[in-house]
């Protein structure tokens, strides 16, 4: 006897993202190449000691105190 095996997840999602707008459909890639960009700053800024830590968030965000220097 021949077990139905469930259709994958992944041509439900092609499928979904086949009926989106093409305006959401831009905003769906450029949230996602961001987030591919994003992922590795930020997980380096949160697990790198506290002097390498400040170093990247010093470089992403500039403090209030040089600014107004």
């Amino acid at each position: 006897m021949q077990e139905n095996k469930p259709q994958l997840e992944s041509l439900g999602l092609y499928r979904r993202y086949k009926r989106l707008p093409t305006s959401k459909k831009v905003i769906l890639i450029v949230f996602l190449i961001w987030l591919i960009q994003a992922l590795p700053k930020w997980s380096v800024a949160i697990m790198a000691d506290d002097e390498t830590s400040a170093k990247i968030m010093r470089f992403f965000y500039t403090p209030r105190a040089d600014i107004e220097r």
